[in-house]
């Protein structure tokens, strides 16, 4: 299925000469917009609430750049409304006062990949969801590199998308992971093909209710055209609504991007599925014009060999970055070959080690609910579940359906072990950790052998840590004291 392929739109290289922009917020993206627009003659401002202090070796970096201002501890209303566009960093919520002061003065604001895509001239693919981004991003990374094609992977993954227009990079396409913070940044952004892998509730300590989240994630479709594509996963309940919606959308001719279907549950006459070991495929056959398709179908059925990642979310993630590929014209083998020699990321369902016959598993990207189930079931002897850290306004009770007959006991830890315990107080009845060392502790205690320990927290690490990385890391070195012990 080889496709001709629009390209962006290659704008004015002097748009930003001249021009007075702000960055808010200075995390690693907001930096690197910073150092992108210097580089393009703008006459930048930063701002970052944060004291100076915390903020000191980001302060040091930033000092090297002809910077017309740096503020830290908080936002000056005047510094705002003196811009002529604002660029705002993901973790910086679109609804703060300041940016409204400045949207009614008319005062442009953006996210810092809105900025890139409006500087990039090849095709993007754009993929959310609420978990599995990181891991479908880095496999769609490799696939196309494997198959000679220089893709850029970047965006929520760690890695800014500005960081693509560094001079003479010579990427092909870009492949940009995108946070439901990063799209409500989004004004003309558009991609070739779009992927939601899922949604389910996450950050209700920042959207009003589950239905601005949904839509949210939706909107990474608003800018595309007929002849863009949109993949969604209909094993999720919602996604499937809005499939079957988008699907009678498109058949009426509305100017959206064609909905396709994939599933690891149910057989489909068009899209993707992934069931029993096999991949098969129903896709239209797009002309090279892009005027139409003819009514061809491509089809194949391939056997994919064993997989070294574990869970059916990560074969729904694995079949989202396979179509995605043969949208692209990639050749399915290949691809499979690259999925069966992916490893998985750190933190994501990590195999740690095997102490005593208990296995030790670090999941400590799970930092939803609907994460903590993925990982649940994807084991088939029992689990120790250490569960914890700090409530993003997390359903704990909602697990109550899937843990009876998997997990052994639950580990309660952190400033949300209370909360675990109000919530499901038949699962751990015997312990509440302080901290993530007592929840190991307590955890190798209850397993027997043949069991797992699980480290799969449903919560932020903010409480002890400064990530989920740096939490996930504690984990593994908890365990790897424990083989010395054994």
């Amino acid at each position: 299925m080889n496709v001709a392929i629009n390209m962006q739109a290659d704008p004015k290289k002097n748009e930003l000469q001249g021009k007075h922009v702000l960055v808010v917020g200075l995390g690693v993206s907001g930096v690197a917009v910073a150092r992108f627009l210097c580089r393009q003659g703008a006459l930048v401002s930063v701002s970052d609430n944060r004291p100076a202090k915390e903020l000191a070796e980001v302060v040091s970096q930033l000092k090297l750049l002809p910077l017309s201002e740096l503020e830290t501890g908080g936002h000056t209303v005047s510094l705002f409304l003196q811009q002529d566009m604002i660029v705002a960093s993901p973790g910086v919520p679109f609804s703060l006062e300041v940016l409204d002061q400045a949207r009614a003065r008319d005062i442009p604001v953006i996210g810092e990949i809105e900025l890139a895509s409006r500087f990039m001239k090849v095709p993007l693919i754009g993929l959310t969801g609420t978990n599995g981004k990181t891991t479908t991003v880095t496999l769609l990374g490799e696939i196309f590199n494997a198959a000679g094609r220089k893709a850029f992977v970047g965006g929520n993954i760690g890695t800014p998308a500005v960081d693509m227009l560094l001079p003479d990079a010579g990427w092909e396409l870009g492949i940009l992971e995108l946070s439901s913070f990063q799209l409500e940044g989004m004004v003309d952004f558009r991609p070739r093909v779009a992927v939601i892998l899922n949604v389910t509730p996450d950050h209700q300590d920042r959207y009003a209710d589950e239905d601005a989240y949904l839509a949210a994630k939706m909107s990474i479709m608003k800018n595309q055209q007929r002849s863009d594509y949109l993949l969604l996963n209909i094993d999720d309940e919602q996604l499937e609504i809005q499939y079957r919606k988008l699907e009678k959308r498109w058949l009426n001719g509305e100017e959206i991007s064609r909905p396709l279907p994939f599933s690891c549950r149910t057989t489909l006459n068009l899209g993707g599925n992934f069931l029993d070991q096999c991949i098969s495929y129903h896709l239209p056959a797009v002309s090279a014009d892009r005027q139409g398709e003819g009514g061809k179908v491509i089809s194949a059925k391939i056997t994919v060999p064993s997989l070294k990642v574990l869970g059916e979310h990560n074969r729904s993630n694995m079949l989202a970055a396979f179509m995605t590929g043969l949208i692209y014209g990639l050749d399915p083998e290949s691809m499979i070959a690259t999925m069966a020699s992916f490893g998985g990321l750190a933190h994501r369902l990590e195999y740690v080690s095997r102490v005593a016959g208990i296995d030790y598993v670090n999941d400590s990207k799970a930092t939803n609910i609907d994460a903590v189930a993925k990982a649940i079931v994807s084991f088939e002897q029992p689990v120790v579940l250490l569960l914890g850290g700090r409530d993003k306004g997390a359903r704990f009770a909602d697990l109550e359906n899937i843990l009876g007959g998997r997990v052994r006991e639950i580990v309660p830890f952190g400033e949300a072990a209370e909360l675990v315990v109000r919530q499901l107080p038949h699962f751990c009845a015997r312990i509440k950790a302080v901290n993530l060392q007592e929840a190991v502790v307590a955890g190798t205690r209850l397993a027997h052998p043949g069991d797992v320990v699980l480290l799969s927290p449903g919560c932020a690490s903010f409480d002890e840590f400064s990530n989920y990385k740096q939490r996930g890391n504690a984990f593994i070195n908890m365990v790897h004291k424990l083989e010395g012990q054994d």
